[in-house]
């Protein structure tokens, strides 16, 4: 992924956010960091912006995480990767993350310097 990455945080946790913000820019200086607290707010974002990654969370109020991708398929700007993360651990979001087209990978939380590495790379 080239010098500079845009990436989209969608999750309604503020701390989760702020944490997963200062966690990527330690990895990584130069990044775009934007943010959503559900995917209303994702999709909106996205249909005037463009992402290089984006990092979404499966429960979130007014629109969560699997409604996020049933709406995508109408949004132009979808985003080069899209890592699932989550706190879950029921097999079926991860046979749903894995038949999703959109979804690159299924992460568990919390986002660490592993993780960021990897996605980032």
């Amino acid at each position: 992924m080239g010098e500079s990455s845009r990436i989209l945080l969608v999750d309604d946790d503020p701390i989760f956010l702020t944490l997963a913000e200062l966690a990527i820019k330690k990895e990584k200086q130069s990044v775009e960091i934007f943010k959503a607290t559900n995917g209303e707010e994702a999709i909106a974002f996205l249909k005037n912006q463009s992402v290089d990654v984006i990092f979404l969370d499966l429960n979130m109020p007014v629109m969560n995480g699997w409604e996020f991708l049933d709406a995508l398929p109408g949004v132009e700007n979808k985003g080069g990767h899209l890592y699932v993360l989550t706190s879950s651990i029921d097999p079926s979001d991860q046979r749903k993350a894995d038949e999703n087209p959109f979804v690159t990978s299924m992460l568990e939380k919390p986002l660490d310097r592993e993780k960021i590495a990897f996605t980032l790379s």
